[in-house]
């Protein structure tokens, strides 16, 4: 089991609003964000409630991705069922950069709302390699517009195939996205509003990154921090952070005496250290998504010899996701949509928030949960969006990114907002 810890940011001071959680009233204990956001690292699909039956459902993906040289026969998109007995509510849950259907975030929500009578379906994040291979048109997302796209579609196979081949019925379907999933959710909500092709009835959006520029930028500065700690140091702390993870693999997460124990173990590591496992952690995944993109488009970025796996993978450890974004994604997006002069930065901030608070606020369906002290974003832009969003944005003042998710008050938020009529 790997640790996981997700992205976050720095929001403005909790006096310019009314109407949000008051600090003496919310009783979350961790008021480190960066320690916050570590209790996480244990979530899966356990504990947040009984235990529930899943299984591995793999549907076709875009043709021709099923016979590429070095991934044959991977070319299905894999998500996670949660199925009930007989016609229920269904969500669909995308978690944030890397994640999988299987472990962490999503399968923790899943275990939680499936007891309580929901379908789930787990979709892979955009950003890794199965969706890339299976679902991404362009074979490298990474531009949020085109990415939500792709979702919405692959939303509508998943939920077509799961009807026919499984039986599954549902009664209204509903959205959780998580992190960078919440963004891609968001864009989701303004396809769906348009087209009406799934009539989605609610989405529930956490901690979505409100500029995506800034996260980017944060998560390379703490990247950095390996040269600073040096490979030794740097190998050292992130087996130390998965050696207490794996110290918690049958904890029962409906115990908060469990997370007071995690807490503890993180915070003998300085606030730089955590900074270096967020960033390490949310690039896990990348060198797969890499290798996987260069297989479809082959635009010399690894040198090593295209059957060698081991040595491209090795390879593409050593890239960021400025890198990716740079060197693989702006050429492949210029080149989809026409657009041989735009920039990076014209694409990454066609993907914000700010391009769609408008629809967003003119959509009752869309609702966000979101955190004062998540570390990824400046002042500026949550006082946008709680000007935008009113009562459509639930703010807590504590839980750094994602880190009171497992926090009885939020999970209890969360299953009132999906069983209250629309």
């Amino acid at each position: 089991m790997r640790f996981h810890l997700a992205v976050a940011v720095f929001i403005a001071p909790l006096c310019l609003w009314t109407n949000l959680i008051e600090a003496a009233e919310y009783k979350y204990p961790y008021h480190d964000p960066y320690l916050a956001t570590a209790t996480t690292a244990i979530l899966g699909d356990d504990g947040a409630t009984t235990r529930v039956k899943s299984q591995a459902v793999h549907l076709p993906g875009l043709a021709g991705r099923n016979r590429l040289p070095s991934l044959e026969g991977r070319g299905n998109l894999s998500v996670s069922l949660y199925p009930q007995s007989g016609p229920a509510p269904l969500i669909s849950i995308v978690a944030g950069v890397g994640s999988n259907p299987y472990f962490g975030i999503g399968p923790y929500l899943a275990s939680l709302f499936s007891a309580a009578g929901f379908h789930i379906v787990i979709l892979p994040s955009p950003m890794s390699w199965n969706f890339a291979l299976a679902a991404s048109r362009s074979g490298a997302p990474g531009y949020v517009p085109e990415d939500a796209r792709d979702l919405y579609e692959a939303m509508q196979r998943s939920l077509s195939f799961l009807k026919d081949q499984h039986g599954i019925e549902a009664t209204e379907i509903n959205f959780i996205g998580v992190s960078l999933g919440a963004l891609e959710g968001a864009y989701l909500s303004v396809i769906d509003a348009t087209e009406r092709k799934i009539g989605i009835a609610k989405y529930l959006l956490i901690n979505p990154p409100v500029e995506l520029a800034y996260a980017v930028k944060k998560l390379d500065e703490w990247d950095d921090w390996r040269k600073k700690f040096g490979l030794d140091k740097s190998n050292e702390l992130i087996g130390k952070a998965i050696n207490i993870v794996e110290s918690f693999s049958d904890a029962k997460l409906d115990d908060p005496a469990v997370f007071d124990r995690l807490a503890k173990k993180f915070a003998g590591f300085t606030t730089e250290e955590l900074q270096f496992l967020v960033a390490e952690n949310l690039q896990i995944q990348l060198p797969e998504l890499i290798y996987v993109t260069q297989a479809m488009h082959d635009q010399n970025v690894l040198t090593a010899p295209k059957d060698d796996m081991r040595k491209r993978l090795q390879e593409a450890k050593g890239l960021t996701l400025t890198d990716y974004n740079e060197k693989i994604g702006l050429p492949l997006w210029r080149r989809q949509l026409a657009e041989p002069q735009a920039d990076i930065e014209s694409f990454i901030q066609r993907g914000s928030f700010g391009q769609i608070l408008e629809r967003l606020r003119s959509n009752p369906k869309v609702h966000i949960m979101h955190n004062a002290d998540d570390f990824l974003a400046n002042r500026k832009t949550i006082e946008a969006l709680k000007a935008a969003l009113g009562d459509q944005l639930m703010l807590y003042p504590y839980g750094g990114h994602v880190g009171n998710l497992w926090y009885r008050e939020n999970k209890e938020y969360a299953l009132r907002f999906f069983r209250t009529a629309p």
